[in-house]
């Protein structure tokens, strides 16, 4: 069985695929039309298109990253968590609250 989150990362991750794709697509046509040579054409459409894929996927994983501080003043200990359900979320924003060590940063 696939859970609802997996089928939901499969479709960004198509999508972003698709939209880069065919914005590289449609740039290499471009550059066709102005007489540029082919091989220079289909260089800048995978560029381009692999760009934009980059950038999409980046833009979901980061929508779909929860951070997790410690509360304690001066202390810099952070958590990334990245597609997870409620309760790892949860578990790791208790560890993020009540972790072993402190990384204080005290002013001179």
């Amino acid at each position: 069985m696939t859970s609802t989150r997996t089928i939901r990362l499969r479709l960004s991750a198509v999508l972003s695929m698709a939209v880069g794709m065919g914005t590289g697509a449609f740039v290499g046509y471009d550059l066709l039309g102005h007489h540029v040579s082919t091989l220079t054409a289909y260089g800048c459409a995978a560029a381009v298109g692999l760009g934009i894929d980059n950038l999409l996927t980046q833009v979901t994983d980061r929508a779909a990253t929860a951070v997790y501080r410690c509360r304690a003043e001066g202390c810099t200990y952070t958590v990334r968590v990245a597609h997870a359900d409620a309760a790892e979320r949860r578990r790791w924003q208790e560890t993020a609250a009540a972790h072993p060590r402190h990384e204080l940063i005290y002013p001179h």
